[in-house]
């Protein structure tokens, strides 16, 4: 598979009772199997979209709050494993 290409990689997020609360479509290059690079390219790309001041205007500040919680948890996890979902 040639991999200088733009590719597509569609996502979806639900939550707990596996209901759709994002969904989605990245598009770009990539150079990695299964476009792992081009995920986080997006993801980059989306956590410097977010400005925190929106939420202490809303007064929401324990959202951000948890949502940081929950990208620090993810990313370590991510470390100490070699595949998706903890699998070494």
């Amino acid at each position: 598979m040639d991999m200088n290409h733009t590719h597509k990689v569609n996502f979806k997020f639900e939550n707990d009772k596996g209901e759709l609360e994002v969904k989605g479509e990245i598009s770009g290059e990539s150079q990695i199997p299964f476009f792992d690079d081009l995920k986080f390219k997006a993801v980059i790309a989306l956590l410097n979209s977010i400005d925190k001041q929106n939420f202490n205007d809303s007064g929401n500040n324990q959202i951000f709050n948890l949502y940081i919680g929950e990208i620090e948890e993810t990313i370590n996890e991510m470390r100490n494993y070699d595949q998706f979902q903890g699998k070494n």
